[in-house]
């Protein structure tokens, strides 16, 4: 009894150790699902390594050094190269003794290096110096670099050319022989003259460039003042014939030489040389039984196409030949009472009866093609560049037509107007007036004209109380003359841009009948008016050139 209790709490006293399992070695398949297992957990989660981003201001300076070298080496590596020279000639800048065979001495350094700095460039025939200071001004000298291989340039150049220098030439260099080539040529103009003696006669002008450089200056030209115009009346054009008829019905200029013709409702077509003075008649033209309503300049001058709303065709005139033919018209059209030439001479634009506008040939006189308006078309007008006709007529609409597709871009609507008589475009592009049967001429934009359904007009001018049969500007757009045949006198001129009526004429002593017919010269110069007395009224407008 007793022992089997000592034993017992011998067993609980004693400290009871843990237990070890017994370690087996894996089998292959474990191994190898251990490994996957492995491989599996490194690729979902891969290991991060923490980067070190630690700016090294040495380590950098250390690298820009090796690559793009020390900065402040440059200046004693220039010294060292001019120093390591056997036999350096003196400077041309400075002047000196080569008899003596002495050479300046270098210059000394002073302490101020930072401010002032001088670097000299020598090689075996010319030296220069470059001074640059505190105000970065640079002075230089003759030539700052030269090529040492200049001789051999030259004996290789001539070998290649197989040809060789003439006697009497010392040319050693290429340079100097491409230089004497091209002054013995040319010369030496005044731009490459660096050595100037005066300051006076410097040609630094921008003029003076332009003139050497075969370029025209260009004249400036003052804008016309509004207000009063400046303006004389001369010789009548058609002084010494008169034969044109009672209404001329119309006047042009050439637009190449001093010549304008004149014609009327007898059939007499006249050319009269413009000087002022004589206008000496040159040629005149009859046509039997054909009163003429237009007559209009083609091919650059050297025709005259006439028209008349009696007859079913036209005359031309070849100023050349002195010939004239006579052309009918193609089906269709009836006459030729109102028709306008293209700006570039390639079209012929005529009014027909019944809203009809007809295009033709200039050069053959035949059909391209035919747009029609709802309404009689009373007159027609060409863009600039010809490419769109602008007419109007017996309605409130103005018609913009395609010359190409002739088809109709807009229908704008004229503002206030009932009926119109006239149109007009200025040669700028800019401005489109219409004159109407009520006296009133609108002035628009013709960029509104052209895209909008109703165009607000930037002037209306109502200074002439009859139907407008006549509109006119001036080549620069500067003026529009207005008339109407309907009374005596009613002539008006608009000054453009500032849109106001010239008060100085006509005057209270002007006669001028029934204006019939405008036209101004080429270069503004001159201005004829037209009447139905028989005459051609010539004007001196002198803010332009004689023609």
């Amino acid at each position: 009894m007793g022992s089997e209790n000592k034993d017992a709490v011998d067993e609980f006293a004693r400290p009871r150790r843990p237990k070890l399992k017994k370690k087996r070695s894996r089998t292959d398949s474990e191994a190898s699902t251990a490994s996957v297992e492995i491989k599996s957990t490194m690729l979902v989660d891969p290991i991060k390594r923490k980067r070190r981003n630690i700016y090294n201001p040495e380590e950098e300076s250390r690298l820009e050094r090796l690559v793009f070298g020390d900065p402040s080496d440059i200046i004693q590596n220039l010294k060292s190269d001019v120093e390591s020279e056997a036999e350096p000639e003196p400077m041309l800048k400075h002047e000196s003794s080569s008899d003596s065979g002495e050479s300046e001495p270098e210059p000394e350094e002073d302490d101020d290096a930072d401010d002032d700095a001088s670097i000299i460039i020598q090689s075996d025939k010319a030296a220069s110096i470059i001074t640059v200071d505190s105000k970065s001004t640079v002075t230089a000298g003759t030539a700052a670099w030269m090529d040492e291989d200049d001789e051999e340039l030259l004996q290789d150049a001539l070998i290649e050319q197989n040809r060789r220098l003439p006697k009497g030439r010392t040319e050693k260099k290429y340079s100097e022989l491409l230089q004497n080539k091209y002054s013995h040529i040319v010369g030496t103009p005044k731009w490459a003259k660096l050595n100037r003696e005066n300051d006076e006669d410097s040609d630094d002008s921008d003029s003076e460039i332009l003139k050497h450089s075969n370029h025209i200056v260009p004249k400036k030209t003052k804008a016309l003042s509004k207000g009063n115009i400046d303006l004389k009346v001369l010789t009548q054009i058609n002084k010494q014939t008169h034969m044109e008829g009672p209404f001329v019905n119309s006047v042009q200029f050439h637009e190449q030489s001093t010549v304008a013709l004149v014609a009327g409702s007898s059939g007499v077509l006249s050319l009269f040389e413009i000087d002022g003075r004589e206008n000496n008649k040159l040629h005149t033209m009859k046509f039997h039984r054909f009163p003429i309503h237009t007559a209009r300049f083609l091919k650059e001058g050297t025709e005259v196409l006439v028209g008349s709303m009696s007859h079913a065709f036209c005359h031309s005139y070849d100023l050349i030949s002195g010939k004239t033919q006579q052309i009918p018209l193609p089906h269709g059209i009836t006459n030729m009472k109102k028709f306008e030439i293209s700006p570039d001479g390639k079209l012929i634009a005529i009014c027909g009866r019944l809203g009809e506008i007809h295009l033709l040939s200039s050069k053959t006189k035949e059909m391209i093609g035919t747009m029609k308006m709802n309404k009689k078309c009373r007159s027609l007008a060409f863009t600039p560049d010809s490419t769109k006709i602008i007419s109007h007529g017996e309605s409130s609409e103005i018609y913009v037509w395609d010359v190409k597709s002739r088809t109709c871009d807009n229908r704008a609507f004229d503002d206030g107007c009932l009926s119109a008589c006239s149109i007009a475009m200025s040669p700028s592009g800019q401005f489109i007036a219409t004159g109407s049967k009520q006296g009133a001429v609108n002035l628009y934009d013709a960029k509104s004209v052209l895209t909008e359904r109703t165009p607000t007009p930037v002037k209306t001018v109502l200074n002439l109380v009859t139907a407008i049969t006549k509109l006119e500007f001036n080549p620069t757009s500067e003026i529009l003359a207005m008339a109407s045949d309907r009374k005596a006198n009613a002539f008006k001129m608009l000054h453009l841009p500032s849109f106001n009526v010239f008060a100085n004429f006509p005057t209270f002593n002007t006669k001028m009948f029934n204006p019939l017919d405008i036209d101004f010269s080429p270069g503004s110069g001159y201005m004829s008016v037209s009447n139905n007395k028989g005459f051609a009224y010539l004007y001196r407008l002198k803010h332009y050139g004689n023609y």
